[in-house]
């Protein structure tokens, strides 16, 4: 981050040699970080180093941290290319920018809230795999009122492989590697959980979600995800998707729409799947102890007024050294990790 921001620097005083080797180190530290890359390209576009300049904006497109970088890249692509004297790519990159920033924006009929809070989640730490599954286990037994046999880990509810299989496989080679995994458990209800290998300690958030499985998807129980380690915080991301379940029926004048209740229909078709709402929520974890830090969240729903599309980019997160740039609901914020 300190090579960025003298990068940035020589870049405002034109001094684009020195730009370009503030980013190239930054680029040594973190190889491929689509940032410096977009720097160095745009440094390098106004040294007039326009196949280079294309060649950086062209590797930072295909891993932008968010819509928002990557409609800074298509624009310094498109200028490149009309520079170059190509107006089809440079056309090119202005349609996908117009087509970007449609995307971005919230379609009607929906209501959106973000908001950013302390976390108190915590995890419990196991010496091995063993005991890392069995306090999951354990927690998932409590919750249900259940006896601990009745508990069992086996594949995602859409059947994807077992992470616990997996695990225990590269268990019997060794410690396990840093990463994180959610493990889902079955009994009465449906339930996550989130484990993280750091520096041969294995951390475990147990019962992040439940729900069941309905036939639009997941009830309740959310998708976890678990990223970070090196450039990013750790953290734990649970997104909670709401869809209902509906039919379309074949109406009288040979046309076909959602059943109302209408009973002059010739018959009920194939049903269909709408979206209702979308909730996530991402907890930033301190670095040493793997306890919460931040939780940032989002809502978006339909607003009841008509039918209402789920937005593509309503929470988007770009991971800085001490903070992160939150795009959600339409405003940019930059939230710190730590609390003031």
């Amino acid at each position: 981050m300190a090579e960025l921001g003298r990068g940035r620097k020589a870049t405002v005083a034109k001094d684009f040699a020195q730009a370009e080797e503030r980013f190239s180190k930054c680029l040594d530290v973190l190889p491929g970080d689509p940032r410096a890359l977009a720097e160095r390209g745009y440094a390098r576009l106004l040294a007039g180093r326009l196949p280079e300049a294309e060649a950086d904006l062209a590797a930072a497109a295909r891993h932008a941290p968010s819509s928002a970088v990557l409609l800074q890249i298509l624009h310094n692509r498109m200028l490149v290319a009309r520079k170059q004297g190509d107006e089809v790519a440079a056309k090119r990159f202005e349609v996908e920018k117009m087509k970007l920033k449609a995307a971005r924006r919230l379609p009607s009929g929906v209501v959106c809230q973000s908001d950013v809070a302390d976390s108190d989640l915590k995890p419990q730490i196991a010496k091995s795999l063993d005991e890392a599954l069995k306090l999951l286990i354990v927690a998932h037994a409590t919750e249900d009122r259940v006896d601990l046999t009745s508990i069992r880990i086996d594949e995602g509810p859409f059947g994807e492989p077992s992470e616990a299989v997996r695990l225990k496989s590269l268990a019997a080679q060794g410690p396990l590697p840093d990463g994180g995994w959610q493990i889902w458990s079955q009994c009465v209800s449906l339930r996550n959980h989130a484990l993280i290998s750091h520096a041969g300690k294995l951390y475990t958030f147990p019962n992040l979600s439940s729900g069941s499985l309905a036939l639009c998807g997941l009830d309740g129980a959310a998708e976890v995800t678990v990223g970070g380690g090196g450039a990013q915080p750790w953290h734990i991301q649970r997104t909670h998707r709401e869809l209902v379940r509906g039919y379309l029926c074949e109406k009288p004048n040979n046309t076909a729409g959602p059943c109302d209740g209408n009973d002059d229909v010739r018959e009920m078709n194939m049903g269909f799947c709408s979206w209702v709402s979308t909730n996530i929520d991402v907890t930033i974890l301190d670095s040493k102890t793997f306890e919460g830090i931040r939780t940032l969240s989002l809502s978006v729903q339909t607003s009841g007024d008509g039918a209402a599309g789920e937005p593509e980019h309503p929470f988007e997160l770009e991971w800085q050294a001490d903070k992160v740039v939150v795009d959600a609901c339409g405003q940019r914020t930059v939230v710190p990790y730590a609390s003031e």
